[in-house]
């Protein structure tokens, strides 16, 4: 079984499951929450290798009949809705500028059983911001050079007695991002493999001393636009 195949499988336990004892021969939530999903990867956009932005708002359009119907679930069917939308948008590596928002609208120019879907992006400044997580805490860095280590003098302190005073530093010029050992005695790795220094990308694994170190790039909102 492929992964579409298998995907759709998985949907359809979710959705199902939680509401078609409710639903018989009428529209059901599995075929709203496909069409979602349809809408999303039409309009996904390529920003960078590791970018790709997805719409955030999604306006469902229902027959009377069909939106009288599924209202009834109020709350219930839009988090379990927003749910699958984010989890297929993770499974895509899709990133979102602003908060996912399903709204359901009554159409009655619209048959029983048809769907439209509309989606747009929340116009918003977004400021691109490096950052590492490590032993369950995110540090941001606002920097172009962050020393990392064990002692006081570096930019970044970690209780690791693995690590040397000043172990790694962790570059960012705004667009790439790069990290170079600082001559440590127990060396650093990006993703398993020893290096004195290496580019940087999302989920890359920095792992010096007893410590890993994720480093992800994050979209912080600035301003709507």
């Amino acid at each position: 079984m492929g992964f579409l195949e298998k995907f759709e499988k998985g949907l359809e336990r979710v959705v199902t499951g939680a509401f078609s004892k409710t639903f018989k021969s009428e529209l059901q939530p599995i075929e709203i929450s496909s069409y979602i999903r349809s809408e999303m990867d039409a309009k996904a956009s390529v920003v960078s290798r590791d970018r790709i932005l997805a719409p955030n708002t999604y306006s469902v359009r229902l027959s009377a009949a069909d939106y009288q119907r599924l209202r009834t679930l109020g709350s219930a069917l839009i988090n379990e809705l927003t749910t699958l939308a984010a989890s297929h948008a993770r499974k895509q590596g899709f990133q979102f500028g602003a908060a996912l928002d399903i709204k359901l609208i009554e159409d009655s120019s619209l048959a029983l059983g048809q769907v439209e879907v509309a989606s747009a992006t929340q116009q918003i400044a977004v400021e691109w911001v490096p950052s590492v997580e490590f032993a369950g805490q995110r540090v941001q860095l606002r920097t172009g050079r962050t020393t990392v280590g064990r002692d006081a003098s570096a930019d970044l302190q970690v209780d690791d007695q693995g690590l040397s005073r000043k172990h790694f530093e962790l570059l960012w010029d705004g667009a790439k991002a790069g990290v170079r050992d600082l001559g440590s005695t127990n060396g650093t790795r990006v993703n398993g493999h020893q290096m004195s220094e290496s580019p940087l990308k999302n989920d890359d694994v920095i792992s010096a001393g007893r410590t890993d170190f994720v480093f992800r790039i994050l979209a912080n909102k600035v301003s709507n636009e």
